[in-house]
């Protein structure tokens, strides 16, 4: 029976987030209307239901709610992938590094892909719903608004931890 934390699984998982996060950026194209210029993005930081009705109502008169849509369900699938991922690759790091500071290091990714993960799942939830509803909701808007800054911070953090943490491994398994 193949591991769950195995670093094939990690090169999956994570390398399959990313894939996903430069589709996900490369088509958020066109989501950009006058109302959401940056497209999902003036939707996750949109803080009251006006500005979200406003905003999708932008999508539906230039054809791309369904698209929107697509696109909030593939960042959950994204959620996952990523930080699954970086969660893997964290806890091989911390159980397998002989340096100290870098078994640190993977726990620190561990930490960050879990807050990324669980703040990330809040925001495009609470977006989610209020797309599927065609209604906005200040609750929901502000929840989302409000966990936006969390996740790109986490999602930061993990990011550079990892690609440090790998780089690290590398030359230590090298020696």
């Amino acid at each position: 029976m193949p591991k769950l934390y195995s670093w094939r699984n990690f090169w999956i998982f994570w390398g399959g987030g990313l894939a996903l996060f430069i589709y996900l950026i490369a088509s958020n194209g066109a989501l950009e209307t006058l109302a959401a210029p940056n497209g999902i993005l003036d939707h996750q930081s949109a803080a009251t239901a006006d500005r979200v009705n406003a905003i999708q109502q932008s999508w539906a008169e230039s054809g791309v709610l369904d698209l929107a849509r697509w696109a909030m369900i593939a960042d959950l699938v994204f959620i996952t992938l990523y930080m699954s991922g970086g969660i893997i690759g964290g806890r091989l790091i911390w159980q397998r590094a002989k340096s100290p500071a870098l078994k640190k290091t993977g726990l620190l990714c561990v930490l960050a892909y879990f807050v990324f993960g669980l703040t990330d799942y809040i925001e495009t939830i609470s977006q989610l719903v209020q797309l599927v509803n065609e209604q906005g909701s200040d609750i929901l808007a502000g929840t989302a608004a409000l966990a936006k800054p969390v996740k790109i911070i986490s999602w930061i953090v993990g990011t550079v931890a990892m690609i440090a943490a790998l780089i690290w491994r590398w030359r230590e398994t090298r020696t």
